[in-house]
């Protein structure tokens, strides 16, 4: 798999154990490639949502789970971008 030129993960070969983590990767690295926003935004969201993972405590935590702070990441990135309207008749 040869990914965007901006992606700085592990481009010889992500792994995945679900097909939603393969979808995830994806729809976030589509965005960026597709100019909806650059990588290094969704890089920071990522940090920013693994760092409060880190923060939490006890029984606030929830497990380790790479790719829901991926997914955090990429729904704090589409709604800061405006990508997704919100459904008629909401």
């Amino acid at each position: 798999m040869k990914l965007h030129q901006t992606c700085t993960t592990d481009q010889a070969a992500p792994s995945f154990d679900h097909e939603w983590q393969r979808r995830a990767f994806g729809l976030a690295l589509a965005l960026s490639e597709f100019g909806h926003y650059p990588w290094s935004e969704f890089q920071q969201s990522l940090i920013d949502a693994i760092g409060a993972w880190d923060a939490s405590t006890g029984s606030e935590r929830p497990d380790w789970q790479y790719y829901d702070h991926w997914v955090a990441a990429l729904e704090k990135v589409v709604a800061q971008r405006g990508l997704l309207a919100e459904a008629a008749g909401s």
